[in-house]
């Protein structure tokens, strides 16, 4: 018998050797990392654009105030003092915008609500304590509880969502007189991931959403209606007017991604 020829292996049909293996291994996780490090450092900057916004309305909010002695959007000779601004994109002057209780006592007037919030971005920009150009045209019936408003009326936060600032009690708190009380507050914009809002609130206040002055809005925490279906806050209690509730915490493992937050002046 003839002795078994050896068998070659054709080098068009090997695969691959376990150094190369490894190489392109290695190769792919230097990109996901690239990748993933991006995306971390786009977050991270969006949440730091947040921040620094949210301190400059505040800050052009108080400026404007100092200057006119009247809050934007309230107030009540801007058409007169502020160039730009047109007759009947005046505010009522009482000291609280989007809040005239005249028509029935204990209820905002709609009207007043809708056209006051909108002019407040108005009055900055005019009044170049913010830059921008706004409409000043009233807001929507509904746009409050969606947290909803056009480009070209409010301000826009690093997550293409419009900033409201208002009188109302929109804040969370662990007492009926801490979450029902109405103040000025500035409304930074939902769309905000859950984690980037938690460090939100821990550079800007105590790093808890239902006390201090940086507070979840009441339709994202748990046990409320919520706006958009996502839970941001839980663990707590809601108050209920015999009774205090129990602190929240911001909800980072349930990974929302749609959180909104107030600024209580």
């Amino acid at each position: 018998m003839n002795p078994q020829l050896p068998r070659y292996r054709n080098p068009r049909q090997g695969g691959f050797t376990l150094i190369e293996m490894a190489i392109v291994i290695l190769i792919i996780g230097l990109i996901l990392g690239g990748v993933l490090k991006g995306q971390e450092l786009i977050r991270s900057a969006r949440t730091h654009s947040v921040a620094d916004q949210g301190s400059a309305v505040k800050a052009a909010i108080l400026g404007f105030t100092d200057r006119f002695r009247a809050l934007p959007g309230d107030y009540a000779r801007a058409s007169t003092n502020i160039e730009g601004v047109a007759s009947g994109q005046d505010g009522d002057g009482n000291g609280r915008v989007g809040y005239n209780d005249s028509k029935t006592p204990g209820k905002p007037d709609e009207a007043n609500r809708l056209l006051e919030s909108s002019l407040v971005w108005l009055h900055l920009s005019k009044a170049n304590f913010i830059s921008g150009s706004f409409d000043g045209k009233p807001l929507q019936p509904g746009d409050f509880n969606s947290w909803s408003c056009a480009a070209e009326t409010c301000m826009i936060n690093a997550f293409n969502a419009p900033m409201f600032f208002i009188y109302a009690n929109e804040q969370t708190g662990v007492s009926w007189a801490s979450d029902t009380a109405n103040s000025n507050q500035l409304w930074v914009g939902k769309g905000i991931p859950a984690e980037l809002i938690a460090e939100l609130d821990r550079k800007m206040d105590d790093g808890n959403p239902s006390t201090g002055t940086f507070r979840a809005g009441d339709g994202f925490v748990e046990g409320a209606p919520t706006l958009v279906g996502n839970m941001c806050a839980t663990g707590g209690k809601l108050p209920k007017k015999e009774a205090e509730g129990v602190p929240f915490r911001w909800d980072s493992k349930n990974q929302a991604s749609d959180c909104g937050a107030v600024v209580l002046f």
